[in-house]
């Protein structure tokens, strides 16, 4: 028992650590995309990923940018 009891230890001191670096990307990645506090919660709750906050690039672009090749 005492073995198994050990194994067990480990195992769940692995899925800890395992979390935590989770976490760390996490945060890294919050701080990387510049997300507001309000943003960063709502990741840390998991109702988002961080990139559901990205602003796309097509939003800057007009219709006309978007087809520039058809202006020739």
């Amino acid at each position: 028992m005492g073995l198994f009891s050990f194994l067990l230890g480990l195992d769940e001191e692995r899925r800890e650590n395992e979390k935590q670096e989770k976490e760390k990307r996490i945060e890294q990645e919050m701080a990387w995309h510049n997300l507001d506090d309000y943003e960063k919660e709502e990741v840390r709750n998991g109702n988002y990923d961080v990139y559901n906050f990205e602003d796309s690039v097509d939003e800057d672009l007009d219709e006309d940018d978007y087809y520039k090749d058809d202006d020739r």
